[in-house]
């Protein structure tokens, strides 16, 4: 049984986003699977999403650092044996099951025109990226200072940091099926993926990951991707109270 995360906390995100996640998992997950929603608001989510109470641990510190905890062996016993950690922001378009059914300890998606690997899709063992959350545990405020200076270091840093510093890992790239949408912000960068105004996918694409600066796009539903994959899909019961 794959268990399959996500988190929700604060406002960005609604259950419908979560039900909607759901939905499309269904749909294009043709394993053996369970959602997790680790969030502090269960309020509207269908009823066969499992949820997790939001730890308290590191619930006011920046750019989604709490998410660390997922990689905690403690904390990720939970879920089983083998975990799949995904975004809110995604739409997925086509089938995930080829993807999902790697069996290498950990597979990241390493982003193209970044070389880095996202920390929106992760399928791991559980407790094989312990080592990434023990030193942030031990420092939460010096060691996200250590491994960018200038910067607020994400969950997502202080994954490739650690990542960075083990024998290279088995990866995905856009060839398997991950596009971008090149939203707010990245207008530059409309060549090599999914841009503005721009209603086509790449062939092959299986999931598209947006960012939450772009959750208008699926809302608006101008795009023929989105009103089949996202616009379409029950929004939920809305069972629990």
């Amino acid at each position: 049984m794959l268990s399959i995360c996500t988190w929700k906390w604060g406002h960005l995100f609604s259950a419908r986003h979560v039900n909607k996640l759901r939905a499309a998992l269904d749909r294009h997950v043709h394993l053996d699977h369970r959602l997790y929603c680790i969030t502090d608001n269960p309020a509207g989510l269908d009823g066969d999403i499992h949820v997790v109470p939001m730890p308290e641990r590191f619930a006011k510190t920046p750019r989604c650092r709490r998410r660390m905890q997922q990689y905690d062996r403690q904390f990720a016993s939970q879920f089983g044996t083998r975990t799949l950690t995904l975004d809110l922001d995604v739409v997925i378009v086509d089938d995930l099951t080829p993807l999902l059914s790697r069996t290498e300890p950990i597979v990241c998606w390493k982003v193209g025109h970044a070389q880095v690997y996202s920390g929106s899709f992760v399928l791991c063992d559980v407790g094989a990226l312990h080592l990434a959350w023990v030193p942030f545990a031990g420092d939460p405020d010096g060691y996200p200072r250590r491994i960018e200076p200038r910067r607020i270091a994400s969950d997502q840093a202080m994954l490739n940091y650690h990542l960075s510093r083990i024998n290279p890992i088995p990866f995905w790239t856009e060839a398997d099926g991950f596009v971008t949408y090149y939203g707010a912000g990245y207008e530059k960068l409309e060549a090599q993926g999914v841009g503005p105004n721009r209603s086509d996918l790449p062939p092959g694409a299986r999931i598209v990951v947006l960012g939450s600066a772009d959750l208008s796009v699926l809302d608006a539903g101008t795009h023929d991707w989105v009103r089949e994959h996202w616009t379409s899909l029950p929004a939920g019961a809305g069972v629990r109270a």
